[in-house]
């Protein structure tokens, strides 16, 4: 997805109202079939191939003048999953649900909690041991907000979103990864 241009306005300035601003979400004018996308320090999903740079993605959220606390979470491929010689994840998605899927995860934490900024981004295709797969960032005035908005995020992440993940092993043969019971318990204690 592309970010949406404000010509006239420095993406990047805390004083950008866009940066504050979510009546854009749910108001899909500008891509038919899709979620818009969003600015620089606001309310932004995102899934791509490419590496994740996590200090070009969390520094516009950390210029906002109002946020007190800045909670982040980093998924990254482990070696020990459902197998102990995992080398690489394979992870496919459904384009255009995946990120439905995900918007409509940040506008429930969005509902829940005083949250002034969230960002979901997720990797498809094939990630190596180490490298981030995931991260959800989230900004609020204070830290029970962003702790709490960024571990329902992933909770549900976990059980609702559209992802399928297979493990590489070292001798390149793979397993599709299966949902997993606690990842459910979790979601539940959100009601």
């Amino acid at each position: 997805m592309a970010m949406k241009a404000y010509p006239d306005r420095d993406p990047m300035s805390p004083d950008d109202p866009s940066c504050s601003d979510i009546s854009h979400i749910g108001d899909h004018s500008d891509a038919p079939g899709h979620l818009p996308p969003c600015i620089a320090g606001g309310f932004e999903v995102r899934v791509q191939h490419q590496a994740l740079d996590i200090e070009a993605e969390v520094a516009p959220i950390i210029r906002n003048p109002n946020i007190g606390a800045v909670v982040n979470f980093i998924g990254v491929v482990r070696q020990c999953g459902d197998i102990d010689d995992v080398v690489a994840l394979e992870i496919e998605h459904y384009p255009g649900m995946t990120e439905q899927s995900l918007w409509g995860l940040l506008e429930e934490a969005i509902a829940r909690w005083q949250v002034d900024a969230v960002k979901i981004v997720h990797r498809v295709g094939r990630i190596a041991l180490g490298h981030p797969v995931v991260l959800v960032v989230v900004a609020a005035p204070h830290r029970a907000a962003a702790f709490d908005a960024c571990e329902f995020l992933m909770d549900l992440l976990k059980t609702q979103a559209p992802f399928w993940k297979k493990e590489i092993r070292r001798d390149g043969t793979c397993e599709w990864v299966e949902a997993k019971s606690r990842d459910d318990s979790a979601t539940e204690r959100w009601g």
